[in-house]
């Protein structure tokens, strides 16, 4: 491989340029304008010479006008940049078709730069890339700036559109050049990153500007500049920048620099310097400082090395005091004008009117910085000056036509180039990236090599570093450019290593071509002569022998093999090896010929004995020729027609004989089989499986192990599967070598043939195998082929003996037991049972087994005995476990994967598929039947009451579990003899589960289901707190528990892993904000919405209700954790049965305190009472042991807070009861209308009372008696707090009750209240109000003469109580006089006759008597 120069980039547009720079150029091509050409404008003899000159001059300007412009190209070739005198062009980078050659990078003007204002010339132009902060684009490029020094000393910085950013005087002298410096990683540790910075150079002056501060300062400018432009803002002025100055002191002119950035002395020059400074007796600093390196070359010395310690010198900040300085005074004077201008102009001193005349900013002087060495040269005057990307060498062009190779550390010259005059210099940096430096996983190598342009020759060259040859050589123009950046994206960083800079050195040329140099890494390594250096040329055009290639030809393959015998290097030809077996269009044939004739190649001499590559390479091309035989062979084992020796016959008598079983076992497995595939089935598109291979993927999936070690066996090389190999191309290997061998196509023992001379082990064969047969549940084919492949590969297995027996077959119980392909393991291991048993008992011999087999068949009448089959060795114990246990599993997925049809249904919890496999069943623990069988229930969405009715025992369940198991009759006429009715044969969640109960007797219990499920159904709601409807199913199966124990336990542990949290947090909210928190509210603390806060609360209620109401003491501890037999042996966690029974259990007292509390709560979160601290209304001693265990004691505390508490009880009551709608008529509901209502389950009504129901035809009113059952739910439990919370006065509360209802109009319901009230004379001065308040409203609402009527029989005491009283706490005005003369009966009837009020009633009832008349 050589160095060339490939061009990246043509620039179409570069005649507009010359155009808009050198307006005074007329190009020769350009037509003439008529009328010019006469004989009076031809020029005189005396003339003839200047006129030929000019032409000459023109001509030569025309052509070189690139060296009159200053050009930058940006590094990630994005942008680019040209100017000249006070003009400049930017060009963008953009995709164009370029005709026939297809798409390619060209570049196009979008802006022209041209400062009016600025009466200055540029002297030094940068296009810098700034990197992205994004997330989703981090290091990346973002933008690139443009920055301008001109020669009033101004610094610009510009977008790419050309938008100004910033402007800056920082000196007044003008800019000569300007230089960047970007982060780069180093390579060694203990070496410190360089810092980012923007150097600035003056004619004495050095500014130094901080990367990181320019960075931010940009992008701050850039965001503001377009929020200005999309919001029509006005633009701030940006701060100026923070910057160091350096004066160079002792250096008559200065033309170029280089910043080495931080460096610092090594140990030994700080020894010496001591020695020679100090004498003998010096002492030196243990550590030395860090100081900057800057280096200059010029005149007076001719290179001057300037060290600035680590901060001498702070960052110039005065400009930021000046300026905000004079804006606020500006801003004082054009406010003060505007009102006062008239009195406080001259106070100022400042006119009024605003100077327009621009102040020139105060430039702060440069500190002194002195030279510590240089290499003086009198005559000779450096011009430029350009740095190695390592920063250890720099090289220099002088006016005397040389360039010179300076090391910086030394400060010495170690090089000098001749014979180039107005060169101009770059660097290339390459990276090793060959395979010998990947394996070894370290930094990569680097060289670096210096790229020479000589102008005047037109040459460009490259040279090795630092004694190196000239490694290449082009003919260019002679009116290119050299454009090396020496910098790469700003703000990087130190997180960022990969290097994102394309364009390192390229070359420009006037009619636009842009060129890079592309070198390879081999060239610092050796010279032209080297062999590896023509070896890899060799291979470098291999590569692209193959890449111009589409396809394969013999043409192909002869250039190929020239190629290759012609390569001298092991290694080399190695990898063009590899190159060829990995191109994809290449056929196998050619690659099989390929190294068959290399490996005859090498076979042809004698290999020496320290030939280490060239073994290796044997070795290698035997492997691969072993893979081509293998994939050749398969191949052509497809081509060939369907052979009928492989054609299973799939009869219950063959399998049976292949098996080792009995007709009536193969016929309950292929029932079996046939329900779990029915339940399976989905409709679904299903596509074929692939048996087809593409040949570089089949040599991507083994690996072998080339050697150098002359013991190895060249004629067969052992060959491995590869154990990186990932599943998908596992299961593509397996499908191409054994999916037409299960298909049918051909024998298994033609397959053996060619697998025997693969080389490969057996057992790898063996695994995908397996891997590919389990990989899907939905074979089509029977177990006659597996059955055939597995026997051959074992007996191949055993010949070899590379593999124990016992190792080999617990592999495959493993692979089966891991699998989630039930059915497909089941056929699996019923074949690998057989099998193995077959091996066993005939010592391998193939001719005895197949004797056996057609006795077998001649006789198939007979029955095998017992004896013949038995073995008690491990291997057959662990079979028939497995076996067992992929029964099992087939059931549970029959039934899992079932869509049961149901009446009814429930919330559903919304799990996936449930996967099943031996091993999670093996490690789930006792209970994992009970968990999944629990899992299925809420996914499908089977009601409490159902599972509970499927469950019970009232089905005789009372056969043993082993004579289950071992019994020869079948499942379904177990079922039969087991059910009572034929829904076992309908698929129905009844008949599932029954299903499921008689084959898992102890893990499909009544109580461990439903307790399973309640625990399911809590957990869900766990996870989405907004579905309430979970809590509300699960504490639906937890009812339905039969055992008080069990269910007390349950119901204890949801308390305190589920609900204890929410419903604290829940308490402690309302406490503080006093109220029902609003939704915003009540998501940001508890996670959950008011209204499903409201819900969860009324299900904390019942299930604390449910704890109290646990018959723990009648009830025996249940004896749980009898499992299966075939799961006896599984590990894993506690059953949830076995940790319920080991919960304490709960007292009555915490349970009850919490249980009020919870009422109390969902009071106010129904009815949203306002002013009430739920917390406060129990004593300091009761509150401290809210929220803890509720196994602890408690002492409740009497008489406490009874003020609070009655009044929110009648808050409750009142809040309950407006609820309420008024009555649409004067009949109001009754209590015999209500209890026809179940208050538990609103709007169902009960049985016994269906002729009442028929009565309530009319919506309305059927909604008028739920809202009076709900009213009627509160208002009895707000009694029911009263009488547990001691020292209440629940007469009160019952008055307050009947007085409310009352009011509201329901005086059916208020006179069966009143029964309960003992204080008779109490509520009959309530109620006397009250009707007094009737009278009133009844007597606003009649007419002139009706109303004088009825005061003729009102007497004056009755009257003067009646305007005493009024009718403002009244809610109901729709009045009746039966209704008023019933409620003034009641009135009398509870009031004593001693009282004046007794007299007032009488009137009154006989003021309404009159009325009614």
């Amino acid at each position: 491989m050589t160095c060339r120069l490939s061009t990246v980039a043509v620039c179409q547009c570069m005649t507009k340029v010359k155009v808009q720079l050198f307006p005074d150029i007329v190009d020769a091509n350009d037509d003439v304008p008529l009328g010019t050409e006469g004989w009076d404008n031809w020029p005189g003899w005396g003339e003839e010479t200047d006129e030929a000159s000019k032409n000459a001059s023109k001509k030569a300007s025309q052509n070189d006008w690139l060296h009159a412009c200053l050009v930058s190209l940006s590094p990630c070739g994005d942008l680019m940049a040209i100017s000249r005198n006070d003009r400049a062009m930017l060009l963008k980078a953009k995709y164009e078709d370029q005709g026939g050659n297809g798409s390619g990078v060209g570049y196009e003007i979008i802006k022209e730069l041209y400062d009016a204002e600025e009466k200055a010339k540029i002297s030094s132009i940068m296009c810098l890339p700034l990197a992205s902060h994004n997330k989703t684009s981090y290091g990346a490029q973002d933008w690139t700036c443009v920055i301008i020094g001109f020669t009033s000393g101004y610094v610009k910085i510009y977008t790419e559109t050309g938008v100004l950013l910033l402007s800056q005087l920082l000196h007044e002298d003008p800019v000569l050049k300007l230089k960047c410096r970007t982060h780069e990683t180093h390579r060694y540790v203990g070496i410190a990153d360089q810092v980012e910075e923007l150097t600035i150079l003056y004619p004495k002056a050095l500014v130094v500007v901080d990367g990181f501060s320019l960075y931010q300062t940009l992008r701050a400018c850039r965001n503001q500049v377009a929020r200005a432009a999309a919001g029509g803002s006005e633009l701030m002025t940006p701060p100026p920048l923070a910057y160091k100055k350096w004066g160079l002191q002792e250096q008559d002119i200065v033309y170029d620099f280089v910043s080495c950035g931080v460096t610092s002395t090594n140990a030994f020059d700080q020894l010496c310097s001591s020695s020679l400074l100090g004498g003998y007796g010096a002492s030196t600093k243990t550590s030395t400082s860090a100081t900057y390196l800057y280096v200059t070359t010029g005149v007076g010395p001719y290179t001057g090395f300037f060290y600035a310690a680590e901060g001498s010198s702070q960052p110039m900040l005065s400009e930021v005091a000046l300026n905000m300085a004079s804006k606020l005074k500006t801003a004082f004077i054009n406010q003060m004008s505007s009102t006062g201008s008239k009195y406080l102009g001259g106070w100022l001193g400042q006119s009024v009117k605003p100077n327009k005349e621009e102040t020139r900013p105060k430039i702060e002087p440069p500190t002194p910085l002195h030279i510590k060495f240089g290499l003086p040269d009198l005559r000779r005057h450096g011009e430029t000056l350009s740095l190695s990307p390592n920063g250890n060498l720099a090289a220099t062009t002088d006016d005397f036509g040389r360039v010179i190779l300076i090391d910086i550390g030394r400060g010495i010259v170690v090089r000098v180039w001749k014979g180039y005059r107005d060169a101009q210099v770059g660097w290339i940096k390459v990276k090793d990236s060959s395979e010998s430096q990947r394996k070894l996983k370290k930094a990569a190598r680097v060289a670096i090599f210096l790229v020479i342009y000589a102008p005047k020759r037109g040459i460009l060259e490259v040279w090795a570093l630092q004694q190196g040859p000239k490694v290449a050589a082009f003919n260019v123009s002679k009116n290119a450019k050299l454009l090396y950046p020496g910098y790469g994206v700003l703000g990087l960083g130190s997180t960022v290593s990969e290097e994102i800079i394309t364009h390192q050195c390229s070359l420009i040329d006037a009619d636009g071509a842009i060129r890079t140099l592309i070198v390879p890494f081999h060239l610092a390594l050796s010279d032209k002569n080297s062999r590896r250096a023509r070896d890899l040329q060799l291979l470098n055009e291999l590569k692209g022998l193959l890449k111009e290639h589409k396809c394969d030809s013999c043409e192909l393959q002869q250039d190929v093999l020239s190629k290759l015998r012609a390569v001298k290097a092991a290694s080399i030809v190695q990898q063009g090896l590899e190159r060829v077996l990995s191109t994809r269009y290449l056929e196998p044939a050619t690659m099989q010929e390929i190294v068959g004739c290399i490996l005859a190649q090498i076979n042809s001499h004698e290999i020496q004995p320290g030939a280490v590559e060239e073994k290796i390479l044997h070795h290698f091309c035997q492997l691969y020729q072993q893979l081509l035989h293998t994939y050749r062979d398969v191949c052509a084992l497809k081509g060939e027609p369907p052979s009928l020796e492989a054609a299973s016959t799939g009869d219950s008598m063959s399998l049976a004989v292949l098996l080792n079983t009995t007709e009536a076992d193969v016929e309950n497995i292929e029932q079996s089989l046939s329900e779990y595939r029915a339940s399976s089935v989905r409709d679904r598109v299903r596509f074929a499986d692939a048996t087809d291979m593409e040949v570089g993927k089949f040599f991507a999936c083994f690996h072998g192990n080339p050697s150098s070690q002359d013991s190895v066996n060249v004629e067969r090389l052992t060959i491995r599967l590869n154990g990186e190999l990932q599943d998908d191309k596992r299961l593509s290997l397996g499908a191409f070598l054994f999916g037409p061998v299960l298909a049918g196509n051909y024998s298994s023992s033609k397959l053996l043939v060619v697998l025997k001379a693969s080389g490969i082990l057996p057992e790898n064969f063996f695994s995908l195998l397996l891997h590919y047969w389990l990989s899907k549940d939905d074979w089509q084919v029977g177990a006659t082929n597996l059955y055939s492949m597995v026997k051959d590969l074992s007996i191949w297995q055993g010949e070899n003996k590379t593999n124990d027996s016992a190792t080999w077959w617990q592999t495959m119980r493993t692979r089966c037991s891991v699998s989630t392909c039930i059915s497909s393991a089941s056929i699996a291991a019923l074949v690998g049972q057989s099998v193995s048993a077959l091996l066993n008992c005939n010592g391998h011999s193939s001719e005895q087994s197949e004797c056996e087999k057609s006795d077998a068949a001649e006789k198939p009448s007979e029955k095998i005995s017992e004896s013949e089959w038995l073995d008690l060795s491990s291997d057959a114990e662990q079979w028939r476990y497995l076996v067992r246990q992929l029964q099992d599993l087939l059931l549970l997925g029959s039934v899992f994967k079932s869509q049961p049809v149901m009446e009814e249904s429930a919330e559903k919890t919304g799990f996936g598929d449930i996967l099943l496999s031996v091993d999670s069943m093996l490690f789930g623990g006792r209970g994992a039947i009970t968990d999944l069988v629990a899992r299925w229930i809420g996914k499908v969405g089977i009601t409490a009451k159902a599972v509970s009715m499927a469950l019970r025992s009232d089905i005789d369940l009372s056969i043993d579990s082993d004579e289950a198991m071992h019994t020869d009759e079948s499942l379904d006429e177990l079922a039969g003899k087991s059910a009572a009715d034929d829904d076992m044969h309908v698929n129905t969640c009844k008949a599932q589960l029954r299903k499921l109960v008689m084959h898992f007797p102890h893990s499909v219990s009544h109580d461990s289901v439903l307790s399973n499920c309640c625990w399911e159904y809590a957990v869900c709601w766990n996870k989405d707190p907004e579905m309430v409807g979970l809590l509300q199913q699960s504490l639906q199966f937890l009812k339905l528990i039969k055992n008080g124990i069990l269910q007390h336990g349950v119901a204890a542990m949801l308390w305190h892993t589920f609900v204890l949290q929410k419903f604290e947090a829940t308490a402690r909210l309302m406490e503080k904000v006093k109220k029902s928190p609003k939704a915003s509210l009540c998501r940001k603390e508890i996670g959950m919405t008011d209204t499903a806060l409201r819900d969860m609360m009324a299900q904390c209620c019942s299930l604390l209700d449910i704890i109290m109401q646990a018959d723990v003491e009648a009830e025996e501890i249940p004896v749980y954790g009898v499992i299966e037999e075939p799961w006896m042996s599984c590990q894993g966690p506690v059953p949830l049965v076995e940790l319920v029974i080991d919960q304490r259990l709960c007292y009555y007292a915490p349970v009850s305190l919490h249980y009020q509390l919870a009422v109390v709560l969902h009071a106010i979160l129904t009815y949203t009472l306002k002013s009430v601290k739920p917390l406060s209304l129990y004593h300091a001693k009761e509150a401290s042991c809210f929220f803890k265990d509720l196994q602890s004691l408690l002492v409740l505390v009497t008489n406490v807070n009874i003020g609070a508490r009655t009044e929110f009880l009648k808050k409750l009551i009142t809040a309950a009861v407006t609820a309420l709608p008024l009555p649409v008529s004067s009949t109001s509901v009754g209590s015999e209308q209500v209890e026809s209502y179940d208050v538990t389950d609103v709007g169902t009504p009960s049985t016994s009372t269906t002729d009442n129901t028929s009565a309530l035809t009319n919506a309305a009113a059927k909604q008028e008696i739920l809202n009076v059952v709900e009213m009627s739910h509160w208002c009895s439990k707000a009694i029911e707090l009263g009488l547990e919370w001691q020292g209440i006065n629940v007469d009160s509360l019952r008055m307050h009750y009947v007085c409310e209802l009352y009011s509201s109009g329901y005086d059916k319901l208020a006179e069966e209240v009143l029964l309960t009230v003992s204080n008779h004379s109490a509520i009959g001065l309530d109620l006397l109000v009250i009707a007094g308040q009737r009278l009133i409203s009844l007597r606003s609402n009649l007419g002139t003469k009706e109303l004088v009527d009825s005061r003729t029989h009102v007497t004056l005491n009755l009257q003067y109580w009646l305007d005493t009283i009024g009718n403002s706490t009244l809610r109901s005005q729709n009045i009746s006089l039966p209704e008023l003369q019933m409620l003034v009966s009641h009135v009398i009837n509870q009031i004593p006759e001693q009282r004046w009020e007794y007299d007032i009633a009488m009137e009154l009832f006989e003021s309404v008597q009159s009325m009614n008349m």
